[in-house]
C-alpha cells in the first residue's frame, strides 16, 4: 500500500488528466478511490458527511453536478475533504456539467496542498469505472508485493488532521488492508477500539472479543466451527493502561497470509504507540525503537513528526536493569531528573531498558554529577541497575552497536569493574574485548594470566595483584583513592606497585606496557566470577 498520486496517474485511464493544484500531495500514498457527489453543504449534507467514516488517504472522483454552479459550494467540499485528510479530487465533465474550474478553487486547493487533478475536458465518453477499477487493481496488486505496510501507516497517519490520529483510524487502515473486522482488546478481551468490515456492518468488536476469549489455548490463528467459514487471529501488540494489549480479526474470505498478519501487527504496534497513548502524552518509544534498530526511513519519519533531528544525536545513555526487572516505572522519574541536567530530546524505554539521547555540551564534571544522580535514584528505589554513557557516536548505526554491546556485556563490567557507580562505553567494549578473548579457548587466556605468574608465585603475590587490580581497574590510577579503599598507607600501595615493577619490568601504568596486565586483570576478575562454586 505504497502507490502514490504520481504513480497513479501514469494509469492508462489517468495519463491524459492534468494536475491543476496541490502538487506538494502528488507524493501521498492512496489506499482508495470512491465517489462523493455533494449538494451546498447545508445542516443535513453536513450530518450526512460526517456520518461517513473517511480514513484519509483516499482519491475522491467528483463532477460537482449538484454544485456546478456554486463556486463557495465548491471550495466548501474541497475544505471538508481536506480537513478529513482524503489526498486529493478527479474531477469529470469539466465543460459539459462544470462549466469551468473557477481559480479561488485552484488556489484553495494548493493552499491546502490538496491535489486537485482534471479529466480531459468537454469529454462525454469519460467513465469513472475506468479509473476506479485501474486504480483500485494497482492498489491491491500493491498490497500483494508491499512488505512495508508499517511505514506506510505511518505516513497516512501522519498526514492525516490531528482530530483523526485516532486507534479508530489505525484500526480502520488494518481493517481495510486485512478485508476483515479487527479489534483492540485488553488482556481481559474488553475491548478498547474496533473497525467492521465491511464498513455499512454493525460494530462486531464484543463479539470477536467473545470469541477469542472462549478459545481455551492460546493459538495466534484458528477456524471457528459453525455456519459460514469464519478465520480468527490474534496477537500481542504491547502493553497499555490496562495491562497487555491485542489485536485481533476476524476473516470470512479465508485465510490471511502469515506474511500479512505479521506486517498488519508491525503496523498496528506502531500506529498505537505512536498514535494510541493518552492525548496529553507525547511517546516517542517507536523513534528510540527505529533509532536501536538502525531503521533509517522509519526513523526519518518519525523525526519529522516529532520534529527531532534524528542525524544530530550524537550520545545516548543506557540505563539496564541487572536483574532483569523492567525499568519502565522509573522513565517519569527519570526524566525529571535528566532535564536538571542536560537538554534531553529523547527519554524512552526499549525492551526493559531506559534510553536517554541528550543534546547540547556538558563539562566532565557536569556529565559525572548526572550519572552519578541516576544511579543514586535507582539504587534509592532498591533497584540494582547500571548507567553506561556512549558518547561521540558518529553515526545513528552506532547506536544499535551501542546498545547490543551494553545488553550483552554490563553484567560482566560489574564483575570486571565492581567498584564503578557508572560505566563509559569504553569501558564496556572493553570487556566484551575480554569476553572474546576467554572464548577464544584455554591458549590465550592462559597467555594473559602468565603476565601475573610471577608476582602469584611470591608468598605476597595475592596481596599485590589485588593491590594492582584496585589501582588499575578501580581506582583510575590514584594511589590516594586506592590506599583507602585497600585501608592501608598511600606509601603502602606505592611500595607494592614498585615491587610489581620490578618484577614484570616496567613502571605500572605506564602505556602501552601496562595494557596486557589490565586485561589479565579484568581476565581473571570475568573468569573467577563465572567459576562455580565448590
Amino acid at each position: 500500500m505504497s502507490l502514490t498520486v504520481s504513480q497513479l496517474l501514469t494509469l492508462p485511464s489517468l495519463r491524459a488528466a492534468t494536475v491543476l493544484a496541490g502538487r506538494e500531495g502528488l507524493g501521498r500514498i492512496v489506499s482508495t478511490i470512491s465517489v462523493l457527489e455533494y449538494s451546498d453543504p447545508d445542516e443535513i449534507q453536513r450530518r450526512l458527511y460526517e456520518s461517513i467514516d473517511f480514513q484519509g488517504s483516499e482519491l475522491v472522483i467528483s463532477a460537482f453536478s449538484s454544485v456546478a454552479g456554486n463556486v463557495d459550494a465548491q471550495c466548501d467540499n474541497i475544505r471538508c475533504l481536506a480537513a478529513a485528510g482524503e489526498v486529493g479530487l478527479i474531477l469529470y465533465y469539466v465543460g459539459i456539467i462544470l462549466p469551468r474550474v473557477d481559480e479561488r478553487l485552484i488556489r484553495l486547493a494548493d493552499e491546502l496542498g490538496f491535489v486537485l487533478i482534471c479529466m480531459p475536458a468537454g469529454d462525454p465518453s469519460l467513465r469513472y469505472s475506468e479509473v476506479i477499477s485501474e486504480v483500485m487493481g494497482a492498489i491491491v496488486r500493491d498490497e500483494l508485493s508491499n512488505t512495508n505496510f508499517a511505514l506506510d501507516l505511518l505516513e497516512q497517519m501522519s498526514r492525516l488532521p490531528k482530530t483523526h490520529q485516532t486507534a479508530k483510524t489505525i484500526l480502520r487502515i488494518a481493517s481495510d488492508r486485512l478485508r476483515a473486522t479487527t479489534a483492540i482488546t485488553d488482556s481481559e478481551y474488553n475491548v478498547l477500539s474496533a473497525a467492521s468490515w465491511p464498513r455499512s456492518m454493525a460494530d462486531n468488536g464484543e463479539a470477536l472479543a467473545a470469541l477469542a476469549a472462549r478459545q481455551d489455548t492460546y493459538e495466534r490463528c484458528w477456524e471457528q466451527p459453525g455456519g459460514g467459514q469464519l478465520w480468527l487471529y490474534r496477537d500481542r501488540i504491547g502493553s497499555g493502561e490496562r495491562g497487555s494489549m491485542l489485536l485481533l480479526a476476524c476473516s470470512e474470505g479465508g485465510r490471511i497470509d502469515p506474511r500479512l498478519w505479521k506486517q498488519t501487527l508491525d503496523g498496528v504496534r506502531l500506529g498505537m504507540n505512536v498514535w494510541g497513548r493518552k492525548h496529553d502524552r507525547v511517546d516517542m518509544s517507536e523513534l528510540v525503537r527505529a533509532i536501536v534498530l538502525d531503521e533509517p526511513i522509519k526513523m526519518r519519519r518519525l523525526g519529522d513528526i516529532y520534529r527531532i533531528d534524528v542525524a544530530a544525536l550524537s550520545d545516548v545513555w543506557i540505563i539496564r536493569s541487572l536483574d532483569g526487572a523492567n525499568l519502565s516505572p522509573m522513565l517519569g522519574e527519570v526524566r525529571g531528573l535528566s532535564a536538571q541536567y542536560a537538554s534531553v530530546s529523547l527519554c524512552e524505554c526499549y525492551e526493559d531498558d531506559i534510553l536517554i539521547f541528550p543534546t547540547g555540551s556538558r563539562s566532565l564534571r557536569e556529565t559525572d554529577d548526572w550519572a552519578l544522580a541516576l544511579s543514586e535514584l535507582l539504587a534509592g528505589r532498591g533497584i540494582r541497575a547500571a548507567v553506561t554513557r556512549c558518547q561521540r557516536l558518529q553515526r545513528t548505526s552506532d547506536v544499535k552497536y551501542a546498545y547490543e554491546t551494553n545488553r550483552d556485556c554490563v553484567r560482566d563490567a560489574v564483575r570486571v569493574f565492581p567498584e564503578r557507580r557508572f560505566f563509559s562505553f569504553a569501558e564496556v567494549e572493553f570487556v566484551r574485548e575480554c569476553r572474546e578473548t576467554a572464548a577464544a579457548g584455554e591458549g590465550r587466556v592462559h597467555w594473559y594470566a602468565a603476565q601475573l605468574e610471577p608476582i602469584l608465585s611470591r608468598r605476597d603475590g595475592e596481596e599485590i595483584v589485588r593491590t594492582l587490580a584496585a589501582y588499575l581497574l578501580d581506582r583510575n590510577s590514584s594511589l590516594v583513592d586506592t590506599a583507602a579503599a585497600l585501608f592501608v598507607h598511600k606509601n603502602t600501595v606505592k611500595y607494592r606497585l614498585q615491587k610489581a615493577g620490578d618484577i614484570l619490568g616496567f613502571h605500572i601504568g605506564d602505556i602501552p606496557q601496562s595494557k596486557n596486565l589490565i586485561y589479565a586483570l579484568a581476565l581473571r576478575r570475568l573468569l573467577r566470577s563465572e567459576a562455580p562454586e565448590a
